[in-house]
This record gives structure tokens, sequence and C-alpha cells, in this order.
């Protein structure tokens, strides 16, 4: 048997895409390991087919810095259709459930919101990737399996309705990761005694990230076939722009690129800090220590040795 040929090391960068609804999110991963010639890429958070947005992807060594954009807020619109009920909780799935649409106004459908803002216990939708058993639950929904999902705890920073007129409702949102917009939009039909379900969704930012910096599926293609297509590609540490950088070289480097502790000035009110690289490569996550504020050791190493 042959073994697979090991991949190159790549120091790592970041796409950030403009998803169109359609393709799901691994569909985009697929297309940017096919641009790039690279293996090792992955999503910075799973977008539905129906939706569309922001969606980081990162190449290489930058990939082990996909869990740090968890804390920061996702921030979405959404147009929600009273009414009805799907199976999926989204306009993909087959309506389940009709129900005449009250008489609403924004005040109302705002009051009803009200118990979805801060932090809050929610079930995940039937559709959804979240595991019973080892069996992600879409799975066993397509099967005609209803699956027991245990509610799980989220943060709604911000709900806001911006515009009724019925049956649609369009809201936009600032929440945690791992809140489900369409959980939002199945709850809110709940509440309001008709059913819901979300028609449109688009993520417009993580963090400080907005999808208007994001590249479309079109022009990713036009610059991978003019040969172009690292030029599109930003430093992961630009996704963090709260996180002090430490520019390294010489023995300090060789240090981190060991895992060995280094020395360096404290920054106020921050405990991480990214090692950068001359080339502005990220080489490390840096974690400060408990005992020494002017000492900092790697969390997670990304650049390889000399």
């Amino acid at each position: 048997m042959s073994r697979r040929r090991r991949e190159p090391y790549h120091p790592g960068v970041v796409f950030l895409i403009d998803k169109p609804t359609g393709p799901t999110s691994h569909d985009v991963v697929r297309q940017v390991r096919r641009w790039t010639g690279l293996r090792r890429v992955g999503h910075g958070g799973t977008l539905d087919p129906l939706a569309s947005g922001l969606l980081p992807i990162f190449v290489g060594a930058a990939t082990r810095l996909n869990e740090y954009l968890a804390p920061y807020r996702k921030h979405y619109e959404a147009t929600v259709r009273l009414g009805q009920s799907t199976a999926t909780d989204d306009s993909e799935g087959a309506v389940i459930e009709h129900a005449p649409v009250p008489d609403l106004t924004v005040a109302q459908i705002d009051a009803a919101l009200d118990q979805f803002r801060g932090e809050i216990e929610q079930v995940p939708p039937q559709f959804s990737a979240v595991k019973r058993e080892g069996v992600a639950a879409y799975r066993s929904a397509r099967a005609g399996e209803s699956v027991d999902i245990d509610a799980r705890a989220v943060t709604v920073h911000e709900l806001d309705v911006v515009d009724y007129s019925a049956p649609l409702v369009k809201l936009t949102m600032s929440v945690s990761t791992g809140t489900y917009v369409r959980a939002i939009a199945r709850d809110l039909g709940a509440a309001l005694g008709c059913g819901a379900h979300v028609v449109e969704m688009r993520r417009t930012r993580i963090g400080q990230s907005d999808a208007t910096d994001g590249h479309c599926l079109d022009d990713m293609q036009a610059a991978a076939d003019a040969g172009e297509i690292w030029s599109l590609a930003i430093s992961p540490a630009d996704l963090f722009p709260d996180w002090p950088q430490f520019l390294l070289e010489g023995p300090q480097l060789e240090r981190v690129r060991r895992g060995q502790k280094i020395r360096h000035a404290p920054v106020d009110g921050c405990d991480k800090a990214l090692a950068v690289t001359p080339e502005q490569h990220v080489a490390a996550v840096l974690r400060r220590d408990e005992l020494s504020a002017a000492t900092w050791q790697p969390e997670k190493v990304l650049a390889r040795g000399a």
C-alpha cells in the first residue's frame, strides 16, 4: 500500500469569503483546496446552504487558530416567515404545520423576542450537526427519526426587529458561537402561537471582520485562474485585532518555535498574544504566565522550526 504524500508546510493565511446561498460551507472548503492545491483547509463557523455572508477560510498552519474565533460575536440579518413551521426551521425543509398569523404590531413582536435576549437555554434544530451518541442529529432527522436534543446555554447580545410586513419579520442580531438563528425563528413562532421559519439569513460580521471585506466565489475563481489566489489572502492576525502582537526574531523566535517560554513586556488587560515573524506570519499563540506578567508561554505553536 502506498502512503499518502505528506503535504508541504504552509505558514498559514486566511481568506475572507462572502458565501452565496446554495453551497455548503464544506463546498467552499473544497473549492479553496482546489484553488490553493492544499488539503489543510478549514472554515471558521458553519453557514447553512440557505445562508449567505462572511465565511473565514483558514489555510495551512492557520487552521490551528480556528478555535480562537469562538469567543467573538457573530452578527446576522434574518427574515422570518410567520404562520408556517418546517422540518428544518428554514425554507429548505417541508412545511409541517400552518397557522393563522395574529394581527401583530412591531411592539408585540419585540416583546415576544425579549425572552430570547441575554443568556438563554436554546434547543438546537433537529436538522443540526449536534451529536447524540456520536451521530449528528441531521442524519437521524433525514432517516425520519426524532432526536431528543439537550438545550444548551447561548448568549443573544442583541436582537432587534427592523421591519415587519406580515407575514415577514426582519431581524438583526448579535449572538455567541453555538447560537442557532433558525431556533430563534422557531421559538419566536411558538411564542406568537403561529409557528415560524427562516427564509433568508446573512452573516454580516464576526468580531471586527465584516462581510463587505469578503471576496465572492467568482472573484476567487478569477484570481485562481490568473495565478493570483494568494493576493486575496490576509494574515490570520487580522482576525484578532484586539490581541497584542509581538514581533519576534532570532533566539526569541527559536524559543517559541520549540515551545519554550520567553520574556516580553506585559500588556495591560491581555492574557494572550500573537508571536509574529518578520515575514508577518503567526508563529504561535502566547499565554501570559500566571506567576510572571512578563513571561509568555506558547499555547499553540504554528511556526515550523528552522
